[in-house]
């Protein structure tokens, strides 16, 4: 079973390598993918993949965590981090659109109040 221990023990190891990080969250989902930790597992898949600068499986980790764990604590903050990168990637016109499906899936969230700010900025 995974414990969040284990979830705290990896996550304060990946400063110590990216690439060892990320293959252990990505272990971590293939041997407990119903854990109620899963979405943390992903959402942390996701971080690890962005550290080492893989935007296109980052992006597609992040939206993972959106699409298979909407309800959990982590999918706003996945789709806001979706599109910031999108964003700096220079992909205006689909950042402006997680930023406003983000705004509308999760209305009262301190991610939906930093996409406004996105988007007023993007104006």
């Amino acid at each position: 079973m995974l414990r969040r221990t284990d979830l705290h023990c990896l996550t304060a190891r990946t400063s110590c390598g990216k690439a060892a990080a990320r293959s252990a969250f990505a272990d971590l989902l293939t041997k407990y993918p119903d854990s109620d930790l899963a979405p943390d597992a992903q959402f942390y898949l996701a971080e690890a993949l962005a550290a080492e600068g893989k935007t296109s499986s980052a992006d597609t980790a992040y939206a993972t965590v959106v699409k298979k764990y909407p309800q959990s604590l982590r999918a706003a903050t996945a789709m806001y981090k979706r599109g910031v990168a999108q964003q700096k990637g220079g992909k205006t016109a689909t950042a402006r659109k997680t930023f406003n499906d983000l705004i509308k899936m999760f209305p009262e969230s301190d991610e939906a109040a930093l996409a406004r700010e996105r988007l007023r900025a993007m104006s």
